[in-house]
């Protein structure tokens, strides 16, 4: 019984995915979230929705009232089971991307994990999550936010590690 419900939320996830989709074509809307990175041995944990076909991490929107880091531990308990206290998290930085009609604007949290944590997706709206290495990521066809977050992270590397070497 489970896994027909699975299967048929799934459904409903897809059909109301494009629905929203003709209206971000409609209304070109702003649309405020949250993005969770989880941090495990150098690996970030990587998910796949079930109504998209482009990979992120967990995220989602701010319900009326909550504040961004309650909304990020929510979502990462809704979607793939972790369970945090938002003092757990760092904040660290809002990127705003457009892409399909609408403007995202995302607030990006951190956690790096000192155990691995047991990872379960809902089966629902996220069907499939793996810790993976950012080479391995790069290859994946990312959620145009994510991209951005990971290519500036990338980039602060980079300079942090030119610093390094230039011992400045």
């Amino acid at each position: 019984m489970t896994n027909l419900y699975n299967q048929l939320a799934q459904i409903f996830y897809r059909l109301t995915y494009q629905v929203l989709r003709l209206w971000f074509f409609v209304a070109r809307p702003t649309i405020e979230g949250v993005y969770v990175a989880v941090w495990f041995e150098n690996k970030l944990l990587v998910i796949r929705n079930s109504y998209k076909a482009s990979y992120t991490i967990p995220c989602g929107r701010i319900k009326r009232g909550e504040n961004t880091a309650h909304a990020a531990v929510r979502e990462l308990n809704e979607e793939v089971g972790i369970q945090l206290d938002p003092e757990k998290l760092s904040f660290v930085g809002t990127y705003t991307v457009q892409f399909r009609y609408a403007t995202d604007i995302g607030s990006f949290f951190e956690v790096v994990m000192s155990r691995m944590p047991q990872v379960t997706p809902d089966n629902r709206e996220v069907i499939w999550a793996q810790f993976m290495t950012l080479d391995q990521i790069r290859k994946l066809p990312l959620n145009p936010t994510v991209k951005a977050w990971l290519r500036d992270k990338q980039h602060q590397a980079s300079q942090n590690q030119n610093r390094d070497i230039d011992g400045r």
